[in-house]
């Protein structure tokens, strides 16, 4: 999604956590992933996911055919060789966002880089810190946490 519509799209936006998606076919056999809204829109925004984003798929029954069950968690990747977006689910599978079927719905967990700081600023340094002299240091804190 991202690799085609960063080149062919006029105008893209970004997914949020906590935000419903949908798969969409267009009309030129590539498939985009859009706002649950804008679903039945012929010309939806395309919403772009960054490398290493996590969803949260929702499988109806009539979409369980790729055996995931009514469930599956997956992380998107950008590959660069051979340029493709794919998104591996916790079995280790990949499957392009090509391959999903249409109308198949799934929830943004986690987008890398705007996560809640606040809970790592809260936490207590752990003894390494204290050896190293970093208790007070936020960046040791920070590297800690990711």
């Amino acid at each position: 999604m991202c690799w085609f519509s960063a080149e062919h799209a006029d105008r893209i936006e970004e997914a949020r956590a906590g935000e419903r998606l949908a798969v969409k076919k267009m009309p030129w056999s590539s498939s985009w992933v859009v706002r649950e809204t804008e679903f039945e829109s012929k010309r939806p925004c395309p919403v772009c996911l960054i490398d290493e984003t996590r969803v949260l798929f929702r499988f109806p029954d009539s979409q369980q055919r790729l055996d995931f069950g009514a469930e599956a968690e997956a992380v998107f990747r950008m590959l660069k060789r051979p340029r493709r977006d794919v998104f591996e689910f916790t079995d280790g599978r990949q499957v392009t966002l090509g391959d999903l079927p249409a109308g198949l719905i799934f929830d943004v967990l986690v987008v890398p880089g705007s996560e809640q700081l606040s809970a790592v600023l809260h936490t207590e340094p752990d003894e390494h810190d204290e050896d190293n002299g970093e208790k007070d240091s936020l960046f040791a804190r920070l590297r800690a946490h990711f």
